[in-house]
């Protein structure tokens, strides 16, 4: 009984620790160089409404989420640069990468698998997101749920996804005429 009990303890232990659910996912395929989706975002217990929009990406270092309800922003990374665009308040803010990139779950689409394995595995000791679950059909990426830093259930579901579709490189470029704020 103690032997089948180590056994099953080991083979958890191993699912959790190595990332599996990452294994058979195509957006962490090498073969994958560009991917486009749609989501909707979704708040448990909260009266906030849904947030939908459209992702970009092309590897290794050319990001966009566009929002496009209830309000409209982009965000885009421009390798090291990180863009946000709130076209209510005509401005757009300048960030470095490294300082924001824990704070935004969407850019576990834009990370290695070896990089997503160690946020995952880490995300307890965030600031900002924990308690991330993935959910996939074995080859695409379904959703991502977690828990944000002031405690609200969060749940990204994603459709129509589209992978190494040509992408034009000028939805990388910020808009200009907007106000530009630069933090870093």
């Amino acid at each position: 009984m103690l032997n089948k009990l180590f056994i099953i303890f080991f083979f958890l232990s191993f699912n959790i620790f190595t990332c599996t659910e990452l294994n058979n996912l195509n957006i962490y395929s090498s073969d994958v160089n560009t991917l486009s989706l749609g989501y909707i975002q979704s708040f448990k217990g909260v009266n906030k409404s849904n947030v939908e929009g459209q992702v970009f990406f092309e590897k290794p270092n050319l990001f966009k989420i566009i929002t496009s309800n209830p309000s409209k922003t982009e965000l885009i990374v421009n390798d090291q640069d990180v863009f946000r665009t709130d076209y209510e308040l005509d401005e757009t803010i300048k960030y470095k990468l490294k300082n924001i990139e824990s704070q935004i779950p969407a850019f576990l689409l834009l990370s290695s698998k070896e990089k997503v394995c160690g946020f995952l595995k880490n995300s307890e000791n965030s600031e900002f997101i924990s308690n991330i679950f993935l959910t996939s059909d074995n080859e695409k990426l379904k959703s991502i749920s977690y828990t944000d830093q002031f405690g609200v259930i969060t749940k990204i579901n994603f459709f129509d996804i589209k992978l190494n579709d040509e992408l034009d490189k000028k939805i990388f470029d910020y808009n200009k005429d907007t106000n530009l704020i630069i933090l870093n």
